[in-house]
């Protein structure tokens, strides 16, 4: 048949277009989306006190975020001390403090600790708010030296004085590992001394 001739009728294709009532219902639930809800942790088996639904601390972990006492939060100690008395005031302040409960807890662990995206060990900060050196922008010395030595200044900061929890979880498991060695090279011990006891004995 020529082109311009009319063909057979054919059925017509089913409809792509949804219903207004699913229509209403997929942009409602993109609209919802898009809003927070809360997670209701406080049935877990395993949860920790910082995972309970009176409210979110992100990975601040056991606690108060900025308990009164906390180490680092001192006006000297928000950057790297550049005369004498602030120096004397730092190494008193903050390699004297005794570590808070706070601290101990978070070192040593518990069931349900929350962690977050970090550096080596993948553990947050457990102190934070106005007053650390790292809240907002830091506050950079004026001396060469002191900028110079900044970075070595920052690890020892954040290791022995301001996350010094962290420093204390290394030596969870330095002592963690001695703990286990100890029986282990004691047996050695005994064993050696048993094999000189038997060469004095059994001379070949």
């Amino acid at each position: 048949r020529s082109f311009g001739s009319p063909g057979p009728a054919r059925p017509h294709a089913p409809s792509v277009c949804p219903s207004r009532l699913s229509m209403a219902m997929r942009r409602a639930a993109a609209r919802l989306a898009l809003h927070r809800s809360r997670v209701e942790l406080s049935n877990a088996i395993f949860t920790g006190t910082a995972q309970k639904s009176a409210g979110p601390k992100q990975a601040f972990g056991y606690g108060e975020v900025a308990p009164v006492g906390a180490p680092g939060f001192e006006k000297f100690q928000t950057k790297p001390p550049e005369t004498f008395t602030d120096t004397v005031k730092y190494i008193s302040k903050g390699m004297t403090t005794l570590p808070l409960k706070k601290e101990i807890i978070e070192a040593i662990g518990y069931p349900g600790q929350k962690h977050s995206a970090g550096g080596i060990t993948t553990v947050g900060r457990i102190y934070y708010g106005p007053g650390r050196y790292d809240y907002g922008r830091p506050v950079m010395p004026q001396g060469w030296i002191a900028n110079w030595f900044y970075g070595f200044w920052e690890f020892g900061h954040l290791m022995f004085v301001a996350d010094r929890w962290i420093f204390f979880r290394q030596l969870r498991h330095l002592f963690a590992t001695m703990f286990c060695f100890f029986p282990m090279w004691l047996q050695m011990q005994w064993n050696v001394k048993q094999w000189d006891d038997f060469k004095k004995s059994h001379v070949q």
